[in-house]
């Protein structure tokens, strides 16, 4: 449950930001510039580092350039508060120059912008030294000393307010360009690096509290005192807090290091206070050059760290570039001495050989060679000692099972870097025992091809692009009952460019639809591409088979075509004589020997099949199943061959009433019969179910055992609409149970079962 409620506090948070992060984002800058500027003025004595506006060029740095005048008003606004807060407010005049002071801030902030972001795409790196030098010339230097120029022109004209420095226009542009610089200095990257952070995921931590604390403490220890020199102890506490928390903490704890040290030294205590020694100036610089001197050094340390993760990275790219090379080739890469000792062996080693590499260490070209090629191996080796780059050589490599696989190994001798002196070999070994395997066969397949041509059932035509005639065999003559011509060989060999057309017309004299036939073989010629599989009926009447292909080299390049004939008509008349066995199989799988009426086998695949139809179109099914009265005492008293006659005449009688096409009747087991009847309500079935026993009594067939003198039937009738969830088998429980009723009512009746009233069934007749 709680892990839900955070999920759904998540997405509330996530769907804040999107909807209204810009609107947040200002409420930020105003805020953080406001702090800033009512820290400064609620003690105005105090102002020697000013920190708005660097804390507004972090804000329009890290901004698209549509947004800043956004937090330019945001950023306006803030000051404006905060002067007001702290100022003088009630005096007009104050108020005007407390305006002139804000606006001469922001020009300050998106000079200072528009100096460093050129470009809208942008962003601050404070790792980057070039970015370092230009934030350090634009941002510390050139946007502050602007503005302080215009500040040191404008204060003669109101050096009467209180409001403004009442030095001279070198210590007022000295004093404005000090704060501003520092400010932005400390403030800005600090800044950057506390939004990019997030460090308001673990504010609610104690690990970075923990961090912070010596530091606060020793910022305390050395501005409450001036007689032990000690700021210097927080330099390496703020390193501290870099390497164990990251930028955006050491940051955020150089600004609390900046305003303990800026409040301890303003009320005369600390190094920096002024003194009789040291002036007010004077005090404000050092102080100011101890606060950069703290951002340098962290941004310096962390210039460093992040040049070592870089190069950490690049090396652990190269290490995961070179196992993957290693560990997915299917070639063996192995480093060895120049005796061919392996000193390094990729894992394909265990694929070829099935020896893992730990096991081929150390083992040289005698030990894993066939002993017959260490001779061409020596000579290659030898080769790479007389200063050759570059040395090839197959030969047999040991395998775990006891045999041998032919490699192909390319060896490259490996240098000393410094005195450049051959002092190991890069192997690349390759199997190829599937290359020698073929060129080994490829020496049997000339032969195998003549013996093939010349015993092949097939007729074998070869033709080239120019459609004369390659090659033949003497199949070819045979099959199609040609007289060759005797430049024709026999088997593959020139026919010196005996033209196709000359065999072509004879064929067409022994075809039976030749223009059918000369047009395909005219299409094939023509569209070199295609494939033909067909069957060629000839006049004597025979079939051939017939299969074309074309021939192309290795670089696609058309060059003949090729065909088969094989005479199959033994075959097709084989086929013929299997195709009527199997439908007289088939006939007698679905009938029954003695009534030739379906048998139940065909039956259900019936049944089965008008149910789906039923069920397809919403029509009803109705079935009936018939049953011979006393047909046991019949057997009994007439004998078995006179009960299969009596069964042959229900049958007949049955099949003169049903006779609508779709319609079936089936001897469903014994004395029974079963006739489906497709879109048939119930009131249909009654009537072919009475018609039924009017049929078999017309029959008049002698029953001494049966109380009417005759043979007669029962039957039993149902009809449904088929449903989903229900099957066939329903169907044949009601007509059985019809059946059922008919024969314990009396027989010689027809009785219908309706499962509509399913509560109370009832049974008619």
């Amino acid at each position: 449950m709680n892990i839900a409620l955070a999920s759904k506090a998540g997405r509330f948070r996530a769907g804040l930001l999107r909807k209204h992060g810009f609107a947040l984002r200002l409420m930020g800058c105003f805020l953080a510039v406001g702090s800033a500027t009512v820290l400064s003025g609620l003690a105005p004595e105090a102002n020697l580092i000013w920190l708005a506006n660097g804390v507004l060029l972090a804000y329009l740095l890290l901004a698209p350039r549509k947004r800043w005048p956004g937090y330019l008003c945001a950023a306006y606004a803030a000051q404006l508060s905060g002067s007001l807060l702290t100022g003088y407010h009630d005096v007009i005049i104050a108020l005007v120059l407390t305006l002139v002071l804000i606006l001469l801030n922001l020009c300050e902030s998106l000079v200072s912008a528009l100096l460093l972001r050129r470009r809208s795409t942008d962003l601050p790196d404070f790792t980057s030294p070039a970015y370092i030098a230009r934030f350090v010339a634009f941002g510390v230097f050139a946007g502050p000393a602007l503005v302080a120029l215009v500040a040191a022109s404008i204060s003669p004209w109101h050096s009467s307010s209180s409001l403004w420095s009442t030095s001279s226009p070198d210590i007022e542009f000295l004093e404005w360009f000090g704060t501003d610089a520092l400010g932005v200095c400390v403030a800005t990257p600090a800044c950057v690096a506390i939004f990019r952070t997030r460090i308001r995921s673990s504010l609610l931590s104690l690990k970075p509290w923990a961090h912070l604390l010596p530091v606060l403490a020793c910022t305390v220890g050395a501005f409450a005192q001036a007689r032990l020199p000690m700021p210097f102890l927080l330099y390496p506490l703020l390193v501290l807090v870099l390497l164990r928390l990251g930028l955006g903490w050491a940051a955020l704890a150089t600004l609390f290091v900046a305003g303990l040290a800026t409040s301890f030294t303003v009320h005369g205590l600390g190094p920096f206070a002024a003194t009789g020694s040291i002036t007010p100036f004077a005090s404000a610089t050092l102080l100011q050059l101890f606060i950069a001197a703290a951002m340098v050094v962290l941004y310096s340390v962390s210039i460093v760290i992040e040049n070592l993760r870089a190069t950490e990275r690049r090396l652990q790219e190269v290490v995961a570039i070179h196992n993957l090379v290693t560990e997915n080739s299917r070639d063996i890469i192995l480093l060895s001495d120049l005796r061919g000792v392996p000193t390094y062996i990729s894992p394909a080693v265990s694929a070829l050989t099935g020896w893992k590499p730990s096991e081929t260490m150390h083992r040289g070209f005698a030990d894993v060679a066939h002993p017959e090629d260490l001779p061409r191996i020596e000579e290659a080796i030898g080769s790479l000692r007389s200063g050759a780059e570059i040395a090839n050589v197959e030969y047999r490599v040991k395998v775990r099972s006891g045999g041998y696989v032919w490699v192909e190994s390319s060896l490259r001798p490996l240098h000393d870097r410094l005195t450049g002196v051959s002092n190991g070999i890069l192997q690349i070994v390759r199997d190829i025992s599937e290359r020698k395997a073929t060129e080994a066969v490829r020496q049997l397949q000339r032969s195998l091809i003549d013996a093939i041509h010349d015993v092949s059932l097939d007729g074998i035509l070869v033709v080239d692009h120019n459609q004369n005639v390659v090659s033949c065999n003497r199949r070819f003559g045979e099959v199609w009952n040609l007289d060759l011509p005797e430049c024709l060989p026999g088997h593959l060999e020139k026919s010196n460019g005996f033209p196709d057309a000359q065999l072509l017309s004879q064929a067409l004299t022994r075809v039976k639809d030749p223009e059918l036939f000369l047009e395909r073989v005219q299409d094939l010629y023509v569209n070199p591409d295609k494939k033909d599989h067909c069957e060629v009926a000839l006049n004597d009447g025979r079939t051939l088979e017939r299969y074309s292909t074309c021939l192309r080299s290795k670089d696609g390049q058309y060059l003949g075509r090729v065909w088969f004939f094989r005479d199959i008509s033994a075959h097709k008349f084989a086929e013929q004589q299997l195709a009527e066995a199997y439908h007289a199989a088939e006939t007698l799988a679905v009938t029954d020997a003695l009534t030739g009426l379906a048998n139940r086998r065909q039956f259900d695949m019936c049944l089965a099949k008008e149910w789906r139809r039923g069920l397809r179109d919403r029509t009803p099914l109705s079935l009936l199943i018939i049953d011979a009265d006393l047909f046991k005492s019949y057997n009994d008293t007439y004998g078995h061959l006179p009960g299969d006659h009596c069964l042959k005449m229900i049958a007949e009688a049955t099949q003169s009433v049903v006779s609508r096409p779709g319609d079936l009747v089936a001897r469903f087991g014994g004395e029974e019969f079963a006739v489906v009847l497709p879109n048939t309500g119930i009131s249909g079935a009654m009537r072919t179910a009475h018609n039924v026993c009017v049929a078999v009594r017309n029959c008049r067939l002698p029953h001494s055992a049966h109380p009417a003198g005759i043979v007669t039937v029962s039957v039993g009738c149902a009809a449904l609409l088929p449903q989903l969830g229900q099957h066939a088998a329903a169907l044949v429980d009601c007509a059985d149970k019809a059946l059922y009723e008919a024969k314990r009512t009396g027989r010689n009746c027809v009785v219908d079962y309706r499962p509509a009233d399913e509560a109370g069934a009832t049974l008619r007749r």
